[in-house]
Protein backbone atom coordinates (compact mmCIF):
# COMPACT_ATOMS: atom_id res chain seq x y z
CA UNK A 1 0.00 0.00 0.00
CA UNK A 2 1.51 3.96 -1.22
CA UNK A 3 2.30 5.76 1.94
CA UNK A 4 0.12 8.22 2.45
CA UNK A 5 1.80 11.56 2.65
CA UNK A 6 0.59 14.48 5.09
CA UNK A 7 -0.70 17.44 3.71
CA UNK A 8 2.60 19.50 4.91
CA UNK A 9 4.55 17.20 2.45
CA UNK A 10 2.11 17.74 0.03
CA UNK A 11 2.14 21.71 -0.08
CA UNK A 12 6.18 21.63 0.03
CA UNK A 13 5.80 19.42 -3.08
CA UNK A 14 3.78 21.82 -4.86
CA UNK A 15 5.84 24.49 -3.91
CA UNK A 16 9.06 22.82 -5.20
CA UNK A 17 7.41 22.17 -8.50
CA UNK A 18 6.14 26.14 -8.60
CA UNK A 19 9.50 27.23 -7.60
CA UNK A 20 11.33 24.68 -10.18
CA UNK A 21 9.33 25.81 -12.96
CA UNK A 22 9.92 29.90 -12.28
CA UNK A 23 13.86 28.76 -12.25
CA UNK A 24 13.73 26.92 -15.45
CA UNK A 25 11.42 28.95 -17.56
CA UNK A 26 12.42 31.97 -16.15
CA UNK A 27 8.23 33.12 -15.92
CA UNK A 28 4.84 32.12 -15.03
CA UNK A 29 1.97 34.15 -17.29
CA UNK A 30 -1.65 34.34 -17.88
CA UNK A 31 -2.43 35.36 -21.74
CA UNK A 32 -5.53 36.43 -22.50
CA UNK A 33 -7.64 38.51 -24.81
CA UNK A 34 -10.24 40.47 -24.26
CA UNK A 35 -13.77 39.11 -25.35
CA UNK A 36 -16.27 42.01 -24.65
CA UNK A 37 -14.15 43.80 -27.42
CA UNK A 38 -14.09 41.03 -29.76
CA UNK A 39 -16.55 39.66 -31.93
CA UNK A 40 -16.67 36.09 -32.28
CA UNK A 41 -13.83 33.96 -34.42
CA UNK A 42 -14.32 30.58 -34.00
CA UNK A 43 -18.40 29.82 -35.42
CA UNK A 44 -17.78 26.13 -36.01
CA UNK A 45 -16.80 23.19 -34.74
CA UNK A 46 -14.36 23.02 -37.94
CA UNK A 47 -12.54 26.07 -36.77
CA UNK A 48 -12.17 25.13 -33.03
CA UNK A 49 -10.49 21.71 -34.26
CA UNK A 50 -7.97 24.21 -36.25
CA UNK A 51 -7.52 26.15 -33.29
CA UNK A 52 -6.17 23.55 -31.61
CA UNK A 53 -4.05 22.00 -33.55
CA UNK A 54 -2.67 25.80 -34.58
CA UNK A 55 -2.05 25.76 -30.67
CA UNK A 56 0.36 22.66 -30.87
CA UNK A 57 1.85 23.64 -34.13
CA UNK A 58 2.80 27.36 -32.49
CA UNK A 59 4.20 25.67 -28.82
CA UNK A 60 6.23 23.61 -31.10
CA UNK A 61 7.99 26.44 -32.93
CA UNK A 62 8.39 28.51 -30.04
CA UNK A 63 10.69 25.60 -28.26
CA UNK A 64 10.98 28.65 -25.18
CA UNK A 65 7.73 28.46 -24.10
CA UNK A 66 5.62 25.55 -22.48
CA UNK A 67 1.82 25.72 -21.99
CA UNK A 68 0.63 24.44 -18.75
CA UNK A 69 -3.14 24.58 -19.45
CA UNK A 70 -5.49 26.77 -22.01
CA UNK A 71 -8.85 27.27 -23.31
CA UNK A 72 -10.25 28.52 -26.23
CA UNK A 73 -13.68 30.23 -26.33
CA UNK A 74 -15.63 31.59 -29.35
CA UNK A 75 -13.97 35.01 -29.25
CA UNK A 76 -11.11 35.21 -26.74
CA UNK A 77 -8.77 32.71 -25.38
CA UNK A 78 -7.22 31.77 -22.05
CA UNK A 79 -3.07 30.23 -21.69
CA UNK A 80 -1.41 29.48 -18.60
CA UNK A 81 2.32 29.85 -20.23
CA UNK A 82 5.98 29.33 -19.39
CA UNK A 83 8.32 31.59 -20.60
CA UNK A 84 10.42 34.61 -21.00
CA UNK A 85 7.77 37.32 -21.31
CA UNK A 86 9.43 38.13 -24.77
CA UNK A 87 9.15 34.43 -25.77
CA UNK A 88 5.73 34.75 -24.48
CA UNK A 89 4.67 37.60 -26.82
CA UNK A 90 6.36 35.97 -29.86
CA UNK A 91 3.90 32.99 -29.38
CA UNK A 92 0.73 34.73 -29.38
CA UNK A 93 2.14 37.05 -32.10
CA UNK A 94 2.50 33.95 -34.26
CA UNK A 95 -0.97 32.34 -33.33
CA UNK A 96 -2.57 35.34 -33.84
CA UNK A 97 -0.84 35.69 -37.47
CA UNK A 98 -1.37 32.09 -38.76
CA UNK A 99 -4.96 32.08 -37.45
CA UNK A 100 -5.70 35.48 -39.17
CA UNK A 101 -4.40 33.81 -42.36
CA UNK A 102 -6.61 30.69 -41.69
CA UNK A 103 -9.56 32.26 -41.70
CA UNK A 104 -8.56 34.77 -44.69
CA UNK A 105 -7.87 31.98 -46.69
CA UNK A 106 -11.40 30.17 -45.53
CA UNK A 107 -13.09 33.34 -46.71
CA UNK A 108 -13.88 34.18 -43.07
CA UNK A 109 -14.23 38.31 -43.11
CA UNK A 110 -13.71 38.24 -39.26
CA UNK A 111 -11.55 41.64 -38.12
CA UNK A 112 -9.22 40.87 -35.40
CA UNK A 113 -7.74 43.74 -34.28
CA UNK A 114 -9.27 43.37 -30.71
CA UNK A 115 -7.85 40.33 -30.39
CA UNK A 116 -4.49 41.35 -28.81
CA UNK A 117 -3.66 39.76 -25.41
CA UNK A 118 -1.94 43.47 -24.40
CA UNK A 119 0.32 42.43 -21.67
CA UNK A 120 0.33 38.66 -20.29
CA UNK A 121 0.16 39.34 -16.39
CA UNK A 122 2.85 37.24 -14.42
CA UNK A 123 1.89 34.89 -11.74
CA UNK A 124 4.69 35.18 -8.61
CA UNK A 125 3.35 32.40 -6.24
CA UNK A 126 1.69 29.53 -5.93
CA UNK A 127 -1.57 29.71 -4.77
CA UNK A 128 -1.98 32.74 -7.59
CA UNK A 129 -1.08 29.47 -10.12
CA UNK A 130 -3.42 27.58 -8.64
CA UNK A 131 -6.00 29.83 -8.88
CA UNK A 132 -5.38 30.98 -12.69
CA UNK A 133 -5.38 27.24 -13.75
CA UNK A 134 -8.75 26.56 -12.11
CA UNK A 135 -9.76 29.73 -13.48
CA UNK A 136 -8.70 29.05 -16.87
CA UNK A 137 -10.34 25.14 -16.54
CA UNK A 138 -13.16 26.32 -15.51
CA UNK A 139 -13.87 29.33 -17.97
CA UNK A 140 -16.36 27.37 -20.20
CA UNK A 141 -18.10 25.67 -17.97
CA UNK A 142 -19.29 28.66 -16.10
CA UNK A 143 -20.55 30.25 -19.40
CA UNK A 144 -22.50 27.17 -20.62
CA UNK A 145 -24.79 25.21 -18.34
CA UNK A 146 -24.46 21.97 -20.14
CA UNK A 147 -20.53 21.46 -19.92
CA UNK A 148 -18.72 20.43 -16.85
CA UNK A 149 -15.11 21.70 -16.09
CA UNK A 150 -13.74 18.28 -17.51
CA UNK A 151 -15.78 17.81 -20.51
CA UNK A 152 -15.52 20.84 -22.78
CA UNK A 153 -13.23 20.23 -25.96
CA UNK A 154 -11.32 23.01 -26.99
CA UNK A 155 -8.53 23.21 -24.18
CA UNK A 156 -6.21 21.47 -21.53
CA UNK A 157 -9.05 21.10 -18.94
CA UNK A 158 -10.44 17.63 -19.47
CA UNK A 159 -6.67 16.21 -19.24
CA UNK A 160 -6.50 17.54 -15.58
CA UNK A 161 -6.08 13.76 -13.14
CA UNK A 162 -8.18 12.16 -16.07
CA UNK A 163 -5.75 9.37 -16.64
CA UNK A 164 -8.26 7.91 -19.21
CA UNK A 165 -8.20 11.25 -21.27
CA UNK A 166 -4.57 11.42 -21.55
CA UNK A 167 -4.42 7.88 -23.51
CA UNK A 168 -7.26 8.65 -26.24
CA UNK A 169 -5.71 8.82 -29.62
CA UNK A 170 -7.02 8.33 -33.21
CA UNK A 171 -3.76 7.87 -34.99
CA UNK A 172 -0.33 9.90 -35.53
CA UNK A 173 0.93 12.24 -37.49
CA UNK A 174 3.65 10.21 -38.87
CA UNK A 175 0.95 7.64 -40.09
CA UNK A 176 -0.52 10.28 -42.21
CA UNK A 177 0.81 10.99 -45.95
CA UNK A 178 2.17 13.87 -46.93
CA UNK A 179 -1.33 14.91 -48.60
CA UNK A 180 -3.04 14.12 -45.20
CA UNK A 181 -0.77 15.90 -43.22
CA UNK A 182 -0.82 19.32 -45.02
CA UNK A 183 -4.07 19.16 -45.00
CA UNK A 184 -3.98 18.32 -41.05
CA UNK A 185 -2.34 21.51 -40.51
CA UNK A 186 -3.58 23.19 -43.54
CA UNK A 187 0.34 24.40 -44.38
CA UNK A 188 2.71 22.77 -46.73
CA UNK A 189 4.54 23.11 -43.91
CA UNK A 190 4.92 20.22 -42.05
CA UNK A 191 7.73 19.41 -40.17
CA UNK A 192 6.20 17.89 -36.88
CA UNK A 193 6.77 15.63 -34.94
CA UNK A 194 5.75 11.91 -36.64
CA UNK A 195 4.87 10.86 -32.66
CA UNK A 196 1.99 13.66 -31.84
CA UNK A 197 -0.86 12.31 -31.36
CA UNK A 198 -4.18 13.26 -32.81
CA UNK A 199 -7.34 13.17 -31.12
CA UNK A 200 -10.72 14.34 -32.55
CA UNK A 201 -9.20 16.05 -35.63
CA UNK A 202 -6.48 17.74 -33.88
CA UNK A 203 -3.33 17.25 -32.19
CA UNK A 204 -4.06 15.95 -28.69
CA UNK A 205 -2.48 18.36 -25.84
CA UNK A 206 -0.85 15.83 -24.66
CA UNK A 207 1.76 16.40 -27.00
CA UNK A 208 2.68 19.66 -25.91
CA UNK A 209 1.15 20.88 -22.50
CA UNK A 210 3.19 20.30 -19.27
CA UNK A 211 0.44 18.89 -17.45
CA UNK A 212 2.75 17.49 -15.01
CA UNK A 213 3.54 20.95 -13.50
CA UNK A 214 0.00 21.72 -13.89
CA UNK A 215 -1.26 18.86 -12.00
CA UNK A 216 1.95 19.11 -9.62
CA UNK A 217 0.95 22.35 -8.30
CA UNK A 218 -2.00 20.73 -6.49
CA UNK A 219 -2.04 18.59 -3.39
CA UNK A 220 -4.14 15.85 -5.18
CA UNK A 221 -7.23 15.64 -7.89
CA UNK A 222 -9.47 16.32 -4.89
CA UNK A 223 -7.53 19.69 -4.16
CA UNK A 224 -8.07 20.44 -7.92
CA UNK A 225 -11.84 19.57 -7.79
CA UNK A 226 -11.89 21.72 -4.72
CA UNK A 227 -10.53 25.01 -6.55
CA UNK A 228 -12.67 24.12 -9.63
CA UNK A 229 -15.96 24.04 -7.44
CA UNK A 230 -14.76 26.89 -5.30
CA UNK A 231 -12.82 30.34 -5.01
CA UNK A 232 -15.76 32.69 -6.00
CA UNK A 233 -14.00 35.57 -4.93
CA UNK A 234 -10.65 34.13 -5.94
CA UNK A 235 -11.74 34.41 -9.60
CA UNK A 236 -13.35 38.16 -9.24
CA UNK A 237 -10.18 39.38 -8.28
CA UNK A 238 -8.74 37.42 -11.53
CA UNK A 239 -11.01 38.80 -14.22
CA UNK A 240 -10.49 42.35 -12.32
CA UNK A 241 -6.85 41.87 -12.99
CA UNK A 242 -7.58 40.19 -16.55
CA UNK A 243 -10.03 43.00 -17.67
CA UNK A 244 -12.18 39.73 -18.45
CA UNK A 245 -16.08 39.20 -17.76
CA UNK A 246 -16.74 36.43 -15.24
CA UNK A 247 -20.09 34.17 -14.94
CA UNK A 248 -20.97 32.33 -11.76
CA UNK A 249 -23.25 29.18 -11.79
CA UNK A 250 -26.41 29.41 -9.56
CA UNK A 251 -24.86 27.51 -7.22
CA UNK A 252 -22.05 29.74 -6.86
CA UNK A 253 -24.29 32.83 -6.89
CA UNK A 254 -26.74 30.46 -4.23
CA UNK A 255 -23.23 30.88 -1.58
CA UNK A 256 -23.03 34.55 -2.31
CA UNK A 257 -26.31 35.14 -1.19
CA UNK A 258 -26.72 32.74 1.49
CA UNK A 259 -23.49 34.56 2.92
CA UNK A 260 -24.43 38.31 2.43
CA UNK A 261 -27.44 37.17 3.97
CA UNK A 262 -25.98 36.39 6.92
CA UNK A 263 -23.66 38.92 7.43
CA UNK A 264 -26.68 41.85 6.66
CA UNK A 265 -29.70 39.96 7.95
CA UNK A 266 -29.04 37.90 10.16
CA UNK A 267 -29.23 34.48 7.93
CA UNK A 268 -32.59 35.54 7.04
CA UNK A 269 -33.95 34.00 3.55
CA UNK A 270 -33.39 36.44 0.59
CA UNK A 271 -36.73 35.45 -0.53
CA UNK A 272 -37.95 36.77 2.90
CA UNK A 273 -36.54 39.81 2.73
CA UNK A 274 -38.29 43.15 1.92
CA UNK A 275 -38.15 45.08 -1.38
CA UNK A 276 -35.95 47.74 -0.43
CA UNK A 277 -33.21 44.86 1.03
CA UNK A 278 -34.08 42.36 -2.69
CA UNK A 279 -33.17 45.82 -4.60
CA UNK A 280 -29.94 46.43 -2.13
CA UNK A 281 -28.94 42.58 -2.67
CA UNK A 282 -30.03 43.00 -6.55
CA UNK A 283 -27.48 45.44 -7.20
CA UNK A 284 -24.75 43.58 -5.35
CA UNK A 285 -25.22 40.38 -7.70
CA UNK A 286 -25.23 42.64 -11.01
CA UNK A 287 -22.41 45.16 -10.35
CA UNK A 288 -20.26 42.93 -8.41
CA UNK A 289 -21.42 39.45 -9.48
CA UNK A 290 -22.27 40.19 -13.53
CA UNK A 291 -25.43 38.35 -12.69
CA UNK A 292 -27.89 39.03 -15.24
CA UNK A 293 -31.45 40.03 -14.50
CA UNK A 294 -33.28 36.50 -15.33
CA UNK A 295 -30.46 34.78 -13.07
CA UNK A 296 -31.28 37.87 -10.07
CA UNK A 297 -35.15 37.05 -9.70
CA UNK A 298 -34.88 33.46 -10.31
CA UNK A 299 -32.04 33.20 -7.24
CA UNK A 300 -34.15 36.10 -5.02
CA UNK A 301 -37.59 35.96 -6.16
CA UNK A 302 -37.99 39.63 -7.68
CA UNK A 303 -39.96 39.92 -10.72
CA UNK A 304 -37.93 40.38 -13.41
CA UNK A 305 -39.75 43.08 -15.40
CA UNK A 306 -38.20 44.85 -12.18
CA UNK A 307 -34.57 44.22 -12.73
CA UNK A 308 -35.62 45.08 -16.66
CA UNK A 309 -36.06 48.51 -15.34
CA UNK A 310 -33.45 48.74 -12.78
CA UNK A 311 -31.09 47.15 -15.20
CA UNK A 312 -32.14 47.64 -18.47
CA UNK A 313 -28.78 46.22 -20.35
CA UNK A 314 -29.03 42.95 -18.67
CA UNK A 315 -32.41 42.17 -20.38
CA UNK A 316 -32.70 38.48 -20.64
Amino acid sequence: MAKEHSFFEKEERCRRVFEWTLHKYGGVWHLCTPGQKQSVIFNDPEDFVYAMTLVAMCAHDCPGIKIITFELMSNHVHFIICGSKKEVLTFFDLFKKRLQRYLSSNGKTVDLSNFDCEEPHPIDNLESLRNQIAYTNRNNFVVDPDQLPFGYPYGANSYFFLPIAKERQHGRFGELSILKKREFVHSKQIDYPDTFTIVDGYFSPMNYCRLDIGEGVFRDARHYFHKLSKGVESYRDIAVMLGDTVFYTDEELFDIIKQYCHEKHGGQRASLLGRNEKMELARMLHFDYNADNAKIARLIKLPVETLNELFPSSRP
